[in-house]
């Protein structure tokens, strides 16, 4: 990924005020870049193949939306070689199931995350993400070490 202080970051989430709470934990922990959202896979699908916009550095995508679910989006994505590098954050609005995390996993996400309800855990999450070393961890990702908390 290039200089941390200059990402792209998309949020496909089809709850408007998860999107917005997303947004304003964003501004809160002063993210000086731009901050994206789609609505459903669809949206996230057609977002990525617009040959005008710049592919982003990093996804969170919700996995339950309706019209195209982030699981049948993850496919698709990861289907395609150009979007091979994009670390793709699986969050999923409830808990982590097993049966969840095996197949964001074998979907091909990078991590999991169960959507939180506080706001400063969702901070401390999106932090979390934007500081890792992805190109290290998508070298030795394991089911072991898929799942981020705060």
């Amino acid at each position: 990924m290039k200089n941390k202080e200059n990402i792209r970051i998309l949020l496909t989430d089809d709850d408007v005020d998860d999107r917005e709470f997303f947004a304003d934990a964003t501004t809160d922990i002063h993210l000086n870049f731009p901050v994206e959202f789609c609505k459903n896979g669809q949206e996230l699908l057609n977002r990525l193949y617009d040959k005008n916009l710049d592919v982003p550095d990093i996804i969170f995508l919700d996995l339950n939306m309706p019209v195209m679910s982030g699981f049948e989006s993850l496919k698709q994505i990861r289907d395609n070689a150009k979007f091979k590098d994009i670390p793709i954050i699986a969050i999923y609005s409830t808990s982590a199931t097993e049966d969840g995390i095996k197949n964001t996993f074998g979907l091909g996400a990078n991590a999991y995350i169960v959507k939180p309800t506080d706001f400063n855990d969702l901070k401390k999450l999106i932090k979390k993400v934007i500081e890792m070393d992805w190109e290290e961890r998508l070298k030795h990702l394991e089911i072991g070490s898929f799942i981020i908390t705060v």
